[in-house]
């Protein structure tokens, strides 16, 4: 995940790229891949509607006991914020990027979870991913883009990260969870986060970062 770092005292050149270039296909090739993270971020937050009913049926639980799972996905949502910015400035865009997918399949293991309580832990785990891999597609994508290409850039794949990734959550759990219950709307994170992993050769790390 971490890249190389250099040894020794090496003295480069300032750097400034053009605020008005054109975008070319290697600009459109980061917007595809950190929309497609987006949506896959974005589906996180969404599953927590689609498994809560099911969840609070075969666990027994009142309605109030129930809100206690997105209440925890949304409070390590909160926490990856804060924690991947840091890391993000460390470590690099790209990285920790990477590192929130790793997360997210891992956290996959939701759908094997014997017991509501850790179906809350297993889900702040997946908010920390999920909180982390959001601002750190921003900021990378902010920094690659030109100036006079930013702003709809980013409007552009927030809109289609939100989009995608509510319609996504509900055409799969349509489809699967008549079928394999709740349960598969957690355990499918793990094909849907590989994605991200497969796609990571194309996506480029921060110039800025690096320059930095």
């Amino acid at each position: 995940l971490m890249p190389r770092r250099p040894t020794g005292v090496i003295a480069y050149e300032e750097i400034a790229p053009p605020e008005n270039a054109p975008l070319t296909t290697a600009h459109w090739v980061q917007i595809v891949v950190l929309a497609v993270a987006l949506i896959i971020d974005i589906m996180k937050a969404a599953t927590l509607g689609f498994v809560t009913p099911g969840m609070r049926v075969e666990y027994g639980l009142s309605f109030a006991t129930v809100a206690l799972l997105p209440f925890a996905g949304l409070l390590g949502t909160t926490v990856g914020s804060f924690a991947w910015g840091a890391l993000a400035d460390f470590y690099g865009r790209r990285a920790t990027i990477l590192l929130a997918a790793v997360i997210f399949m891992g956290t996959s293991i939701c759908g094997a979870m014997p017991s509501f309580n850790w179906n809350i832990f297993m889900c702040f785990l997946m908010g920390v991913g999920a909180g982390g891999m959001l601002p750190v597609a921003y900021a990378l994508l902010a920094e690659i883009m030109p100036t006079r290409h930013r702003g709809w850039c980013l409007v552009l794949v927030g809109g289609i990260g939100t989009v995608g990734g509510y319609f996504a959550t509900s055409a799969l759990s349509a489809v699967l969870q008549p079928v394999f219950g709740w349960r598969i709307m957690w355990l499918i994170n793990l094909p849907i986060a590989l994605i991200l992993i497969v796609v990571s050769p194309v996506l480029q790390e921060s110039a800025r970062f690096l320059q930095s």
